[in-house]
C-alpha cells in the first residue's frame, strides 16, 4: 500500500450582520405592563428570523442548480423530486434529504389524492403513503425527503417555490444572539 497525502482547502465566507433596534423611552417601559418588553423582544426576533431566512433563500436561489421545469401539480412535484434528488447526488456526492417548499406546495401536498380520492401524503395506511404532511405542522416527509414549509419562499407553484437540499452542501453559521440595552443618562429628563 502507498501513503496518500491529505489535501486541505480553506473556505472563504462572507460575514453579514443582521441586527435591529427599537428605541423606546424609559417612561414607556416603566409605565407599561411587563408583557410590553416581552412582545417587543418577540417582534425583534421575528424581524431577525425574516431577514436571515430571506438571506438564505437568496443564496439558494443564486447558487443552486436550476431544476428541470415541471408542472405545478402533484405529478410535477414527484417528477421534480425524482429528477433533482439524483441530480443533487450527481453534483455533490451527497444525498438530498430535505425538501423546502412554500405554502402553495404545502396545500397541494396536504390535499393530494390518488385516482380513487385516497390521500397520498396524509394517510394512516402504509400501502398508499407517499409521505406525511398535515395541516397542523410545517414539518413532514414527502417521497422520502424531510419536508419543511417556508412561508417566505416565492408564492405560487413557480421557480424558487421549492428547493431540494443536500444539507452538507449548504452551510449557515450564526453567532449567538445578544440583547444590549443602554440608558443614555444625559438625554433623560
Amino acid at each position: 500500500p502507498s501513503d496518500t497525502g491529505m489535501t486541505s482547502a480553506y473556505e472563504s465566507v462572507t460575514i453579514n450582520k443582521y441586527a435591529g433596534q427599537q428605541t423606546i423611552s424609559l417612561e414607556l417601559l416603566e409605565r407599561s405592563d411587563p408583557i410590553f418588553f416581552d412582545q417587543l423582544a418577540i417582534q425583534l426576533e421575528r424581524a431577525y428570523r425574516l431577514a436571515t431566512d430571506s438571506a438564505m433563500i437568496a443564496i439558494l436561489t443564486a447558487q443552486g442548480t436550476q431544476a428541470t421545469a415541471t408542472a405545478g401539480t402533484t405529478a410535477g412535484l414527484m417528477s421534480f423530486i425524482g429528477t433533482e434528488a439524483p441530480a443533487a447526488y450527481a453534483g455533490s456526492s451527497y444525498f438530498a434529504s430535505n425538501l423546502v417548499a412554500n405554502t402553495n406546495w404545502w396545500s397541494n401536498v396536504i390535499s393530494a389524492t390518488d385516482t380513487t380520492n385516497r390521500p397520498l401524503f396524509n394517510t394512516t395506511t402504509p400501502w398508499n403513503s407517499a409521505g406525511d404532511a398535515k395541516p397542523t405542522s410545517i414539518k413532514g416527509s414527502v417521497m422520502g425527503l424531510d419536508f419543511f414549509v417556508d412561508k417566505n419562499l416565492t408564492s405560487g407553484l413557480v421557480d424558487e417555490s421549492a428547493f431540494i437540499i443536500a444539507p452538507e452542501t449548504a452551510y449557515w453559521w450564526e453567532s449567538p444572539e445578544a440583547f444590549f440595552s443602554v440608558n443614555v443618562v444625559n438625554s433623560m429628563s
